[in-house]
């Protein structure tokens, strides 16, 4: 892209939008101050930053009045610096510089940082041990031949893959199966610490552990090291269990779980075990809104024990024990909170307020949290939990940013209300709306701050938003409201919600009304769009459009649509937006990415062919280089390119 070309894209309102946006995380204390991540696109060089930052823990916004600039301020200086942690007289980071992969670094004081490791495919997810003499990295091990190790062999070269096993790829990154995740241990002596790549030979790491599936969590104390990596998969049917293997000095082994998932582990003491699990059942694949809850495994008896009550709190964070009590994130109706978990009695207790969206937390010296999140009215700050009063204190403002107000606006269903928000743009209206409804279906919207509804606000449109019937945050049965009816319940609540905004405010248009949504959200919408008649127009995103090559092509197809819609063919057909696209009346715009595989992107191809065929008014763009994640980390330029589709799309049908 040309500089005048840059010039003319930072000057756009997506392109300003997308600049003051930051996602902050892993806040850290560090004697009076508290360090932390900031991430932020930079359409400039497209590409994301990710840099520490620091804040003094006295630090008070004072009823959000901007702290003095030396109070807060940029403390690391790599292009993108990450998972800072610090023992002793060791101080680690993952770096990675723009366009390679990350590598760990290391720093003995008085020492300055040095590169550690030189994986191919670089390394993430470390820990460093409490005595600071090693730590734990996680690193893929290319195939000979594969992924760059011979310089002479393209992609496109390359010898063939095969494939006996249903989990083979993954959204994201591609094949799985010729790069096996290996568990490393790199001993940081005063020797081998200041090893710099292509100074010194960098010091050989020990493998511990080679596991061939996916690796979520890493854990290195009481003298090992654990990770949770998914557990053997005899035959070819789908095993959606997970489970902590232990790496210690006799050798790699799996704890045995039993039918569980594990998401998140930590040790209490040396014989037991915290984890976040969900129960798959005697299929190992009955994954359909189960919440996670928090489990006590006895290594020695191998017993498993449920601490949290099974149908509420559905627990997503890291684990992190302290007097009695394990401090975690749960999604709660429409927030993202930090919890505090009683270890005795398995009580629950919400420490953020209910319309946060948590990122982070750590706990000071003197046991006062520390926690990063994005608010109603900022996308990202620190804030200091006051120990006495449980009230939280803002240390940042690193948001000015004129955020809109999300509303709250709640319609009946048969399992209780569903709950929303509706915000509107400045004017007296009426104003067009937009009905958004979000993807999984086990998933959530929030009241914090959020890039989509901002965008759409910004240009005019009121938006409609909702936690309908298959919504993550309420428990199993509502969650599981939409098994076997992939799309009746969730429509009804979106569309009731919308009424009730519709009612409830006379600055919106109810004539001019449009639809859009990702993953599940698109399929939704796909299937709105062709039962509706209201809609004056409708954006398909990243859509489950086609059940039955879903099925072969997405890296979850080998289970998602037969827990979900079932297996009888008529009753998949029943489900299957392809089935409504003679009833399709309004303009639909189809988004897809070309490198999509959770929803490949044949799923929009298909669905985008028959509106053709049928003499639809429809239209396909396609993302080349993104995946499932184009709408939340996709290249900054696609992200505006993406922002700027949608607003034309709805300034033409709205």
């Amino acid at each position: 892209m040309s500089e005048a070309a840059d010039a003319s894209a930072a000057s756009t309102p997506s392109a300003r939008l997308l600049a003051s946006l930051h996602t902050l995380a892993r806040p850290r204390a560090a004697g009076t101050s508290v360090r932390f991540e900031v991430t932020r696109p930079d359409a400039a060089t497209d590409t994301y930053t990710t840099r520490l930052h620091a804040v003094a823990l006295d630090c008070d916004t004072d009823g959000l009045q901007v702290p003095p600039e030396s109070r807060c301020a940029r403390v690391s200086t790599g292009w993108s610096d990450t998972h800072e942690a610090a023992a002793g007289d060791v101080r680690v980071l993952l770096r990675a510089s723009r366009g390679a992969p990350a590598q760990l670094w290391a720093a003995v004081s008085p020492g300055e940082l040095r590169q550690v490791t030189d994986e191919p495919l670089g390394v993430w997810a470390p820990v460093l041990a409490e005595d600071g003499a090693n730590a734990y990295v996680l690193a893929r091990l290319p195939e000979p031949g594969r992924y760059g190790t011979d310089p002479e062999v393209g992609p496109e070269a390359e010898a063939p893959r095969r494939i006996s096993s249903l989990q083979y790829q993954s959204n994201g990154l591609g094949w799985v199966l010729d790069r096996p995740t290996r568990l490393l241990r790199i001993p940081l002596d005063g020797e081998s610490a200041p090893a710099v790549a292509g100074e010194l030979p960098l010091p050989e790491p020990e493998t511990l552990l080679t596991l061939a599936g996916e690796v979520s969590d890493l854990r290195a104390d009481l003298g090992r090291a654990s990770v949770v990596a998914p557990v053997a998969r005899p035959g070819r049917t789908a095993d959606l269990r997970t489970t902590v293997w232990l790496a210690d000095e006799t050798g790699p082994r799996a704890l045995d779980l039993g039918d569980l998932a594990v998401r998140r582990h930590a040790w209490l003491d040396a014989g037991t075990l915290l984890v976040t699990a969900v129960e798959l059942g005697p299929s190992r694949q009955d994954f359909v809104a189960r919440v996670p809850g928090l489990y006590l495994h006895d290594t020695a008896s191998g017993r498993t024990t449920r601490l949290t009550p099974a149908d509420e709190w559905e627990l997503t964070g890291a684990l992190v024990p302290a007097d009695g009590r394990v401090l975690t994130l749960a999604d709660r109706d429409g927030g993202v909170l930090l919890v505090s978990v009683a270890l005795e009695t398995g009580e629950v207790t919400a420490l953020t307020p209910a319309d946060w969206e948590v990122t982070g937390w750590c706990s000071a010296a003197d046991g006062t949290l520390i926690v990063t999140a994005a608010t109603p009215t900022s996308c990202g700050e620190v804030f200091r939990v006051c120990p006495e009063t449980g009230e939280p204190v803002q240390l940042t403002r690193l948001d000015d940013s004129a955020w809109y107000r999300a509303v709250p606006v709640s319609a009946p269903t048969p399992l209780g209300e569903a709950h929303g928000w509706y915000a509107l743009p400045e004017g007296a209206g009426p104003h067009p709306v937009v009905l958004s409804i979000h993807g999984g279906p086990f998933a959530q919207y929030t009241a914090a701050a959020f890039d989509e509804v901002r965008s759409l606000t910004e240009a005019g449109y009121a938006v409609v938003w909702s936690n309908p019937r298959g919504s993550a945050g309420r428990g199993r049965a509502w969650g599981a409201a939409v098994q076997g009816d992939f799309a009746e319940p969730a429509a009804a609540d979106v569309l009731a919600v919308l009424d009730a905004a519709l009612d409830a405010e006379p600055r919106l248009d109810r004539s001019r009304v449009g639809v859009q949504g990702g993953s599940y959200g698109g399929y939704l919408t796909a299937m709105l769009a062709g039962a509706e008649s209201r809609f004056a127009g409708a954006i398909v995103e990243r859509g489950f459009l086609v059940p039955e090559s879903f099925a072969g092509t997405s890296d979850i197809g080998g289970w998602f649509g037969a827990e979900y819609l079932g297996t009888e063919p008529e009753q998949v057909r029943r489900q299957s937006p392809m089935e409504r696209v003679a009833g399709v009346r309004a303009p639909v715009l189809v988004i897809h990415s070309e490198q999509d595989l959770r929803c490949p992107l044949e799923q929009a191809q298909q669905y985008y062919g028959a509106l053709v065929r049928a003499g639809r008014d429809a239209e396909l763009l396609v993302f080349p280089g993104e995946d499932h994640e184009l709408s939340r980390s996709g290249r900054p330029r696609h992200r505006i390119a993406r922002f700027e589709a949608i607003l034309e799309w709805w300034r033409r049908v709205l």
